[in-house]
This record gives structure tokens, sequence and C-alpha cells, in this order.
């Protein structure tokens, strides 16, 4: 076995679709030792499709599906492959030059993991780590060189555990731009060990070609809120344009899904171009009838604030109406974040968040906000 030219791949705790529900992904940030591995694996977080022959999974995070696009600019398509972790030997051999990593939470170290398993190991961590025992092996025998990227690529950015992981370039940030000039480089051995990168341009975004977990796609983004502690203010905002969006809908429609969620770091800024950061009612009603009209059952989304919620009652009720939830009894379930709600730690940490409200209406605004029916 040759072995593919490029390897995409994540931990098993990633490469599942929760069966259809985002919240068993929280299990994985629970103890191993209190849940036996086969009820993690087959119970709640069974494997995605996979190719038995080949190891290929047919489902992945729209992370590996960005670069996965980003590479075929300039790969040839049967040089880029997406395994399942728990069947890299099918794919790598003496022909793989670089084996590329999506991680969320490799160590442990986000906050819900650190809060469930607070003295202990982690699933998420767990399967990182047997996933890397695996690649180090492999990576002895056929000398490829591993990136790792993704929203916890942080956690690895220290030069001894990326030695202790097989790890030979960390990647902090988006990496849309630059993946062809950087695996290029891995190729030659002339990649750095540790990159920050954002992308400038949306236009330089690659739209997906493969189907993603839960059917997920990305609206936007960045958020403009300006709260201290969170990496995604980091990030300028940016909106997805509907086209695109149906194109990378209808993928994962054809693909069987019969929802779509929409990933964002807070939806209900889509389309907002005003300061008070009040939303733009008809661009979301927009985007959820143009996707709902693919022939989707069900719009939802992974991000809102209580106070875009609150600033906007009525939207969310035309959401509601375009999901017909009345009909179905179906919720929108989203996080939304509340933090806290003391005035002084309001102004210190939260920057704009309360908008168009004040920081001393916070707490009412979550309490009204939470009222909303929808």
């Amino acid at each position: 076995m040759a072995g593919k030219r490029i390897v995409l791949t994540a931990d098993r705790s990633l490469m599942t679709n929760y069966r259809g529900n985002f919240l068993y992904g929280f299990i994985a940030c629970g103890p191993y030792e209190v849940l036996p591995e086969w009820v993690f694996d087959k119970v709640f977080c069974p494997a995605v499709e996979t190719d038995p022959i080949t190891g290929e999974a047919k489902v992945a995070q729209v992370g590996l599906r960005r670069v996965e696009s980003a590479l075929l600019q300039g790969y040839k398509r049967d040089e880029v492959f997406i395994a399942n972790p728990e069947m890299l030997e099918k794919s790598i051999g003496p022909d793989t030059k670089v084996v590329g990593i999506n991680v969320m939470d490799p160590l442990g170290m986000a906050p819900v993991t650190t809060t469930m398993s607070p003295e202990k190991l982690s699933y998420v961590a767990m399967k990182f780590k047997k996933m890397c025992a695996n690649i180090i092996q492999l990576k002895k025998k056929y000398d490829f060189h591993v990136v790792v990227g993704g929203n916890g690529a942080w956690e690895l950015a220290k030069s001894d555990r990326m030695q202790i992981h097989g790890i030979d370039t960390v990647v902090v940030g988006e990496a849309d731009e630059l993946a062809l000039d950087l695996f290029h480089d891995l190729e030659k051995g002339d990649a750095p060990e540790l990159m920050h990168c954002f992308v400038k341009n949306i236009q330089n975004i690659p739209i997906i070609e493969g189907p993603t977990i839960n059917s997920l796609i990305e609206a936007m983004r960045g958020c403009g809120r300006g709260c201290d502690f969170c990496d995604v203010n980091k990030r300028s905002k940016k909106d997805l344009p509907l086209e695109r969006l149906q194109h990378e809908a209808k993928i994962n429609l054809d693909y069987g899904f019969d929802s779509i969620w929409l990933h964002s770091d807070e939806m209900l800024l889509y389309g907002c171009d005003n300061r008070d950061f009040i939303p733009n009612r008809d661009a979301i009603t927009e985007l959820w009838k143009g996707l709902k009209s693919l022939g989707a059952n069900f719009i939802g989304t992974t991000h809102m604030t209580f106070s875009a919620v609150a600033a906007d009652p009525e939207l969310m009720r035309q959401i509601s109406s375009i999901n017909k939830q009345d009909e179905t009894g179906r919720w929108l379930a989203t996080n939304l974040g509340i933090e806290t709600v003391a005035p002084n730690m309001v102004k210190k940490h939260l920057g704009v968040k309360t908008r168009p409200f004040a920081p001393e209406e916070w707490g009412s605004v979550v309490r009204e906000g939470a009222k909303n029916p929808k």
C-alpha cells in the first residue's frame, strides 16, 4: 500500500455525528475512566460513515473540509484524503508526505473539559493521545511530517508538547489562505514550528466540497463585541454570502442530512453593520428562508447572545415561523453565554456585548431574553 500523499484527520472524539445531537459532544469532555469506551464509541458517539476498505471518512469537520478545498487548488483529487483516525494504516504509507490533524481540545484544557474532568484524563485528551501514539509509530516507519491546526491548536504550541505528540508544525488561527503553501513547505521539510495566521479577505476562504459533521456550515466568522476573554474577538467579522452557504448546505442535504446547522460566533449579527449591534432582521430571515427553500426540515445555529435576542424578539418569532417550530414542537437550542451579570465585571470584561443595552441593564437583558418563547 503506497499511501496517500496528504492525509487529513481528527481524533475520534471529533469524527462522529453525535447521533445528531451536538450536546452529546460534551460527553467527550468528561473523565475517561467513568464511562466505558465502548459506550462512548457505540452508544453516544459512533464513528462517521467510513469506507471499510480505504478508511476514508465520508463526513468531516468544517475546518478539515476548508483545508481540503484549499489543498485541492494545488494537489490532485486523489492526493488529498480525509481518514478515519482509527484506520490510518489504510491510507498512510511510503508515499505519504504530510498528515494534517484538526483539533478542538487535544489536551483537555478548555473550559468545559476542565470543569467536567478537573483532575482526570478526559475522553477528548485520551482519544487524541491514542491517535498520536499510532501516528508516531507510522511516522517512524514512513517519515512524513505532521501539522496540527484548529480551535485547540494553542494547547500544543510548545516545543515539548509538540515533541511528545510527534508534531512538526502547529498552526494557530485561520489557515485558509496559507494552507497550500504550508503543505508544500512541509513536504520540503521547510515549514516553521509555529505559525499564527488570520484570513484577510473573505474571498480566500475556500468553499467546502464534502459533507460536514451534523451538516454544520460556517455562516460567519468573528463577532465584533470585544469580550476580552474571547479568542474570537481577534477576528474581524465576516459574513459568508447566501449563495455559497446554499452551495455548502446542498452538499450536506444531498449526502442525506435533513437539517442545516449554521456555525457562527454570534448568529444574530449576521448582516449587521450598525454600531448599536441591532440585528439585521431582513438579512437573517432571508438567510433562513434561502436555506429552508433547499428542502431542509430545520435550520439551526450554534451561537447567539441574549442582547441580540432581547433587542428584537420579533426576529426570533420569524425564525420560529420559517422553521415551522409551532407545527413540529421543535426548539431551537443554541449557546448564549452569560458569563456574569455583575455590572462591574460586565464593564471590565464584556466589551460591547450588552449593546444595544447598557452594561447596567445586562441582568434584566438576560432575564428578558430567557423569556423569549422561541
